[in-house]
């Protein structure tokens, strides 16, 4: 029973989780990557009839239980990962997962050890990891690179309600329209009532309303004018006036 129980956590840690270098730093990344919908998923994606099964902190399906990324082609498979040790660092707006001790290379890269890394980056797009970075035999690289999108990495959606308040000028014209609409109806029913007006006499202070125009147009017109005309010289008001002028004033040059 004891032993059956140690190797229930035993495979619960190795199968189910990375081992990350010790960091205290980037304990606080650990634990909230641990809270992703992804984590603990695992992803497949193929380029050049060559596929990868990808887990993130997980074993891939039918691989060994410290296996993290399993690279396989038409004759070939290999490790390019392992979940013991993982790397963990982090940037302004990306965290890099980095699988080490892979399948040693043969002939080429020094002979080291396969690693990869996955690019963790703001988006939607969590179910389709992209391959950056691969050997191959047009390109070699030594190391592996896979970015992969994660909603909970993008900054919280911040909206805006628009202000519903009205403005002053708003405000000032629904007063206006109002006292206007009451000084009308309330004139109007008081001229009906008191003085049995009918049709537009009803209209409170008609006559002045009539007059109101004319003296407005007056007033701009007094104003704005530029080019009134002067009296000339020897006349009291104008041409119009009378003359007051004497006979030695008329017979003046």
């Amino acid at each position: 029973m004891r032993v059956a129980f140690i190797l229930i956590v035993y495979c619960s840690l190795v199968c189910g989780d990375c081992n990350f270098h010790a960091d205290t730093h980037m304990q606080p990344i650990q634990e909230t990557m641990k809270k992703w919908k992804i984590y603990g998923t695992e992803m497949t994606v193929s380029s050049n009839e060559v596929t990868y099964s990808i887990g993130i902190c997980r074993s891939p399906s039918n691989a060994a239980n410290d296996t993290a990324i399993v690279q396989k082609g038409a004759n070939f498979s290999f490790v390019i990962g392992r979940l013991d040790p993982v790397n963990l660092v982090s940037g302004d707006g990306w965290i890099q997962l980095t699988y080490e001790k892979g399948d040693p290379y043969n002939n080429i890269c020094d002979n080291v050890t396969r690693q990869a890394s996955i690019m963790f980056i703001c988006g939607t797009n969590m179910t389709t990891i992209t391959i950056r970075q691969q050997n191959t035999y047009a390109d070699i690289h030594c190391n592996y690179m896979f970015q992969l999108q994660v909603p909970e990495m993008c900054p919280p959606v911040v909206i805006v309600e628009e202000s519903k308040k009205l403005s002053g000028g708003a405000i000032f014209l629904i007063i206006v329209f109002s006292i206007a609409a009451a000084y009308l109806i309330l004139g109007g029913i008081y001229m009906h009532v008191k003085r049995g007006a009918r049709g537009l006499d009803r209209i409170p202070h008609l006559n002045m309303w009539r007059t109101f125009g004319g003296l407005a147009a007056d007033g701009c017109d007094f104003c704005c004018r530029c080019d009134r005309p002067s009296p000339r010289a020897g006349y009291f008001l104008d041409e119009s006036g009378p003359d007051f002028r004497g006979d030695d004033d008329i017979l003046s040059p």
